[in-house]
C-alpha cells in the first residue's frame, strides 16, 4: 500500500471527485465522490493511473496537459472520463501540483458537468436553431423584396387614414413619383377626385373588418397630371390577436387593356350599324322626300296666294318628317359615339325604342315585331353601350330568320320590373335556333354560327362584357323555332318627384351660332323673352363682358371661337358669368369637346331640339335666377 499525505475528512466527502497522484501519475488516494461516479472501488482506483481515467479518445492532448502543470503549477481544463462499465461523461478538471518533502504531487478536483454539458448543449442548439431561423428569414425577407420590386404589378401598402408606408418601384414607374415623395402622400393625393370618396370608404370596411379584401377598378392621377386606369386588388393585414395593421394593395395597370376595350366596341357598334347602313337610308329617304315635296307644295300655294288649310297640312306633315328623320339621327348618335362616362340614369325603354327603330328595315322583312314595354325604374348605365347591347340581339335575331314570311315569324321584345331591384329584358324570335353543342359558347369572343363575312363573331362577347361590368346578367335559351335572350339589370331606387318649377318672367336671352338659320330658329322659339342674335363667339365674348343676360345659348363648335373656348375666357369681372351658358350641339365628336363636357357643369341641349323641350329649359333657368 502506497504511503504519504492522505485527503483528509472534508476533501472525502466532498461534492467533486478529489484525486491524488504522484509524479509517475499513479494515483495514491480517492474521495468517495470519486468511487460513486466512476464506479470503482477505492481499492481498484488506486491500482490505475490518471490517464487510465481519461476516455482514450482525450489523451492526445495529455502530455500538453502535464507540460502546463508542470511549468505553471496549476492547471483548469475540461475533458471527459470513463467509467469501470467503459461509459464516458464530461468533467472540469482542477489540477494543482505541489512538492512535499521532496516529492511530487498531482491534485485534481474533477466536477461531473454533464447537466452544465447539456444545458449547454441545449443553448447551443436553439442558438443555432434561432441562427437559422434568422439565415431563413433573411432569406424570406430578400425573396419577398425581391418579388416585391419585380412584380408586374404595383403594389402599396397604406395605414387606417390611407397614408402609403411602402411602395415597390413598379408603383412609383406607374404613377411618376420617387420614393420620397410617395411617402408624403396618402390615396386621397394619388386617386382622381371622383374616385376618393369610394376608396375612402373601401379603406374604412378593411380597418374596421366589414371586409377582408376588396376588387374594384379606380382612376390614379399622375404626377405628370395623366390618368391611371388600374384594377386594385385590396387586403387587410391584423396581427394573431386580430387587430388591424395595415392594407397591402396591389395596383393592376389596365389603361392599355380598356383603351383597346372600348375600341372593340366601338368597332363593334360600327360594325352593327354598318349592317343596318341601307336600311337606315331607306328610312331617312322616305321622310325626306315627303319633307321636301311638302314645303315646295307650301311655297308654290303661298306664292299663289292659296288657302291656309292645304297649307298648313302640308307644313304639318313636313315637320312629322323633320321629326322622323331627327329620331333616326338621334338613334344613330346613341350607338355610334365614343365612350363616354357610363355614371348616368338611363330610361331603359328609350333604349329599346330607339335600338328597334334602327334595326326596324333589318326586322320588317323577316318577322313581326310584337313590343311589351312596361314601366321600369332606370338604371345606371351608359344609354350608348346598352343600346349596342340590345342593337345586337335584335339584329341576331332579325338574321336567324329568313327573309319572305314575315307574317309567319315573331320577334318579341319584353321589358318588366324583375325582383326586388331588377329590371329584365327579353328578346325572342322564332328561327332556326342554336344548336344545344353550341350554347355554351356562344358568348366566347369570335364564336359564330353565322356564314363567313356575316358578323364579326364579337356581337355576343361584347354584350355579357357590357352586361357583367354594370352588375348584371345575360342568358339564353334556345330550341329549334324558339330562342330568348335574356337581360336582367340593376335597378335605381327612385327619387320622389320634384315640385313644379315657378313660372319664369319674361328675360335677357343671347343666342350664339355661327349659322344664322339655327340662331333665328331658336329665337322664333324664345320670342317670349328678349332675345339677341349673334354668328360668331368673338363679338358674343365682347357683349358678355359688358352686359347682363339671363341665359346664354351657345353653339359647341364654332370656326373663329368655339363655345368651350368662350367659357374659359369668361372670367370674373365678365357681366355675364360662364354659369349661364347652355352649349347647343350637334355632337361632341372630338376628344376635347367630350372631356369638356363631361368636366363642366352646364346644360346642354343636342340639336335638332323640341321647341317645348327647349322653352323648358330655359324657363326653369331664368325661374332659378
Amino acid at each position: 500500500m502506497p504511503t504519504g499525505p492522505r485527503l483528509d475528512d472534508v476533501a472525502r466527502y466532498a461534492n467533486d471527485m478529489v484525486l491524488l497522484a504522484d509524479a509517475e501519475h499513479r494515483l495514491l488516494d480517492a474521495n468517495d465522490r470519486a468511487t460513486a461516479l466512476l464506479g470503482y472501488s477505492r481499492e481498484e482506483l488506486l491500482e490505475l493511473r490518471s490517464m487510465d481515467l481519461r476516455d482514450p479518445a482525450t489523451l492526445g492532448d495529455f502530455p500538453e496537459r502535464i507540460r502546463v502543470q508542470r511549468a505553471q503549477g496549476s492547471d483548469l481544463f475540461e475533458t471527459r472520463y470513463r467509467r469501470k462499465d467503459g461509459s464516458t461523461f464530461p468533467v472540469e478538471v482542477s489540477v494543482r501540483v505541489f512538492e512535499l518533502q521532496g516529492v511530487l504531487y498531482h491534485q485534481a478536483t474533477a466536477r461531473d458537468i454533464t447537466d452544465r454539458k447539456r444545458s449547454e448543449d441545449a443553448r447551443a442548439g436553439q442558438l443555432e436553431e434561432l441562427t437559422r431561423a434568422q439565415e431563413a428569414l433573411r432569406a424570406s425577407e430578400a425573396k419577398f423584396r425581391a418579388a416585391f420590386e419585380s412584380a408586374g404589378m404595383g403594389i402599396h401598402f397604406v395605414d387606417a387614414e390611407g397614408r402609403i408606408l411602402e411602395h415597390n418601384s413598379v408603383l412609383r414607374e406607374m404613377l411618376g413619383y420617387s420614393s420620397d415623395e410617395l411617402r408624403e402622400l396618402s390615396l386621397r393625393d394619388v386617386l382622381e377626385p371622383a374616385y376618393v370618396a369610394a376608396g375612402e370608404a373601401d379603406l374604412r370596411d378593411l380597418v374596421e373588418g366589414r371586409r377582408d379584401r376588396v376588387v374594384e377598378e379606380r382612376r390614379y392621377r399622375k404626377r405628370d397630371g395623366g390618368i391611371l386606369h388600374a384594377v386594385v386588388r385590396a387586403t387587410a393585414v391584423r396581427d394573431p390577436h386580430g387587430a388591424f395593421q395595415y392594407v397591402v394593395g396591389v395596383v393592376e395597370d389596365v389603361t392599355e387593356k380598356r383603351a383597346l376595350e372600348a375600341q372593340l366596341l366601338f368597332a363593334d357598334r360600327m360594325s352593327a350599324l354598318g349592317t343596318l347602313a341601307a336600311g337606315v337610308a331607306h328610312e331617312i329617304n322616305n321622310p325626306l322626300a315627303f319633307v321636301l315635296s311638302n314645303l315646295s307644295y307650301a311655297i308654290e300655294e303661298l306664292e299663289r296666294g292659296g288657302g291656309p288649310t292645304e297649307v298648313t297640312r302640308a307644313l304639318e306633315e313636313a315637320r312629322e318628317g323633320g321629326v322622323r328623320v331627327r329620331e333616326i339621327v338621334r338613334d344613330l348618335k346613341t350607338f355610334s359615339r365614343p365612350e363616354e362616362r357610363p355614371d348616368e340614369e338611363v330610361d331603359l325603354r328609350a333604349v329599346l325604342r330607339s335600338a328597334m327603330n334602327l334595326a326596324h328595315n333589318e326586322i320588317r322583312h323577316r318577322a313581326l315585331l310584337e313590343v311589351d314595354l312596361r314601366p321600369v325604374p332606370p338604371v345606371l348605365a351608359s344609354a350608348h353601350r346598352l343600346g349596342q347591347v340590345f342593337l345586337n340581339l335584335l339584329i341576331n335575331a332579325a338574321q336567324a330568320i329568313g327573309e319572305g314570311q314575315a307574317d309567319r315569324n315573331r320577334i318579341q321584345v319584353v321589358c318588366r320590373p324583375f325582383g326586388p331591384r331588377q329590371v329584365l329584358v327579353e328578346v325572342s324570335d322564332t328561327g332556326c335556333g342554336i344548336p344545344p353543342e353550341h350554347l355554351s359558347h356562344i358568348f366566347e369572343p369570335f364564336f359564330t354560327t353565322k356564314p363567313i363575312g356575316v358578323g364579326t363573331g364579337l356581337g355576343l362577347s361584347v354584350c355579357h362584357g357590357i352586361v357583367t361590368g354594370l352588375g348584371g346578367d345575360i342568358s339564353v335559351e334556345s330550341r329549334p323555332g324558339a330562342t330568348t335572350f335574356r337581360v336582367s339589370l340593376p335597378a335605381v331606387a327612385l327619387e320622389p318627384a320634384a315640385g313644379a318649377e315657378p313660372a319664369a318672367s319674361r328675360a335677357r336671352i343671347l343666342v350664339v351660332d355661327d349659322e344664322p338659320m339655327v340662331a333665328r330658329a331658336v329665337a322664333r322659339i324664345l320670342a317670349m323673352h328678349d332675345v339677341t342674335v349673334l354668328n360668331s363667339a368673338p363679338a358674343a365674348l365682347e357683349q358678355l363682358q359688358q352686359a347682363a343676360y339671363d341665359v346664354v345659348l351657345c353653339d359647341l363648335m364654332m370656326p373663329d371661337m368655339s363655345g368651350m373656348e368662350l367659357h374659359e375666357r369668361l372670367g370674373p369681372a365678365s357681366a355675364t358669368p360662364s354659369d349661364r351658358l347652355v352649349f347647343i350641339t350637334g355632337g361632341a365628336f372630338t376628344p376635347q369637346a367630350r372631356d369638356f363636357l363631361a368636366r363642366v357643369p352646364n346644360p346642354r341641349v343636342e340639336k335638332p331640339f323640341e321647341p317645348a323641350a327647349l322653352r323648358a329649359l330655359v324657363d326653369g333657368l331664368v325661374a332659378r335666377r
